[in-house]
């Protein structure tokens, strides 16, 4: 029994060593793989690839009020005075009152025009919207059936724009819904293409379009003479004894906006839309 016990001691002291010197194996490789991964998540914490954890640089940026200029508070607040447009068209009937507000600003904007001979001016070119067509006042006029065409021909027609929308608006209400209206103005003639958007009954998409010649007559009067218009795809050329021309004059002209009036004087503003 004695001899037993030695051998049973020496056997559990042999397998305490191994297990001692698997457990320091097991440590080291251990601490060898932690190592690597501790410098591994080192290399991914570095400032090419930062963390979310890592510390980053915080760059406050003040913001800055711009002030706009007297010309952009002058148009702003034209178009504070005016109400909402309908049907796809420019603001036309407004009240005595505010089209002699909207005068009194026009008058001020157009001291500051800042384009020299605009009549000429690359700017003209571009796709414009007719905001305000301010026409001529009603009030205290009598009603008479010649009274339009008497002023269609004292001002030398309408601008294309309006006639478009005016042959738009004479097509049937109930089968045809009328669009924005946008004028066109080209290098090329006919330089005017004044064009309104349709929807037909049903969904089908159509449109009506006024083209009209664009002559420069001095650095700050245009002649526009119309030549064609398109209703629902059916053309119509204007013969030249029925091609009506009325003088233009670009009163106030630059990047974003376009005052012109006609012979009488009565203005049309004009927003760039592209």
């Amino acid at each position: 029994m004695l001899k037993l016990s030695h051998v049973s001691i020496a056997m559990a002291a042999t397998v305490a060593l191994v297990l001692t010197e698997q457990s320091s194996a097991f440590s080291v490789s251990s601490i060898n793989r932690n190592t690597h991964f501790a410098e591994s998540t080192h290399l991914y914490m570095s400032d090419e690839f930062p963390s979310d954890s890592s510390t980053e640089d915080i760059v406050e940026v003040e913001s800055e009020t711009v002030e706009p200029t007297p010309s952009e508070g002058l148009v702003t607040s034209i178009f504070d005075e005016l109400p909402s447009a309908t049907g796809g068209g420019p603001v036309g009937a407004v009240s005595k009152e505010t089209r002699t507000k909207i005068n009194e600003i026009l008058f001020k904007l157009e001291a500051m025009n800042p384009t020299d001979a605009p009549a000429s001016s690359p700017l003209l070119n571009g796709v414009w919207e007719l905001k305000y067509a301010a026409g001529y006042d009603e009030e205290g006029a009598l009603k008479s059936p010649t009274r339009q065409l008497a002023l269609f021909l004292y001002s030398g027609g309408y601008s294309p724009g309006l006639f478009a929308l005016s042959l738009a608006s004479q097509l049937p209400k109930g089968l045809v819904e009328v669009g924005d209206l946008t004028i066109a103005i080209s290098r090329d003639q006919p330089r005017i293409e004044a064009k309104t958007d349709v929807t037909l009954f049903g969904g089908a998409s159509n449109s009506v379009v006024v083209k009209a010649s664009l002559d420069t007559s001095s650095d700050i009067r245009l002649t526009e003479t119309y030549e064609s218009a398109t209703v629902l795809d059916n053309a119509v050329d204007f013969p030249q004894a029925f091609q009506y021309s009325r003088d233009l004059y670009v009163t106030y002209l630059d990047e974003e906006v376009m005052v012109i009036r006609d012979g009488s004087g009565v203005p049309e503003i004009l927003m760039r839309k592209q």
